[in-house]
């Protein structure tokens, strides 16, 4: 307990502080274990998604070529190495025996994107329409890279801010306030005598650094659309935040 009693050893904190402390590195170290395989996931649907307008346009021009739909998602998934190309190969397989749209809605659960499914959901309907496939193909395929590349241009424009508050809040505030208070309730200030409890703004100080970290986790999440992640990452920056002021309230001048 020595080591626990040495980093929290600010006016006013008990050993109460010392066991939410020790109690969010074990939340944290829990969040970590489920964040990392969420995030993983999540990058291989953002993957996937990068590369699926570029199959429906060319699944168009495929069809204005003249091949039928399966010969041309087969030639499509030979033509990649990638995982898209594996998940288009498993489903030109089972189209042979369940058709287009039974193997197109495998395919779409297989990937885990809840826009590709929602565009293999039209495509199955347009199939069974009058219009023309490749049409609404190449149209599906314009309005969605458009759509990706707005979302990417944002994200692109928004990242330093989101990260801006989520490291102000996890580590420059408290940096900041544990400096600011560990300097003038040194007990001197140069040749100045300093008698300030600081007991209750400590105190006060150490849950404000976990909602400041929860806070900027749940901000940046909202700004780069990430939030099936932010449950998992909150407890990880609570714990960077209470650390962060815990080490800066040892600071001293004398």
């Amino acid at each position: 307990m020595s080591l626990l009693e040495d980093i929290v050893s600010g006016d006013g904190l008990s050993s109460l502080h010392g066991i939410i402390w020790v109690g969010l590195g074990v939340w944290a170290l829990i969040g970590t274990f489920f964040y990392i395989p969420a995030k993983r996931k999540q990058d291989k649907i953002n993957e996937l998604e990068a590369v699926w307008p570029d199959v429906l346009a060319d699944l168009a021009e495929e069809l204005r070529a003249g091949m039928g739909v399966e010969s041309a998602l087969d030639a499509i998934a030979s033509g990649r190495n990638d995982r898209m190309g594996k998940f288009l190969r498993e489903a030109v397989k089972r189209m042979r025996d369940d058709g287009f749209g039974m193997a197109m809605r495998d395919f779409a659960k297989q990937t885990e994107s809840p826009m590709i499914i929602r565009i293999v959901s039209i495509l199955n309907v347009a199939l069974g329409s009058s219009g023309s496939f490749a049409t609404t193909l190449e149209n599906i395929s314009e309005e969605f890279w458009e759509i990706y590349m707005l979302r990417k241009e944002r994200i692109t424009k928004t990242q330093s801010t989101a990260n801006f508050i989520l490291w102000g809040g996890a580590v420059i505030c408290p940096i900041l306030l544990g400096l600011i208070v560990s300097v003038f309730g040194s007990g001197k200030a140069g040749s100045f005598e300093l008698n300030v409890d600081l007991s209750l703004l400590n105190q006060s100080l150490f849950f404000y650094m976990m909602v400041l970290g929860a806070g900027g986790v749940w901000m940046q999440s909202v700004i780069l659309q990430t939030t099936k992640t932010a449950i998992w990452r909150m407890p990880m920056y609570m714990f960077i935040a209470t650390t962060t002021l815990l080490l800066a309230l040892r600071i001293s001048i004398v």
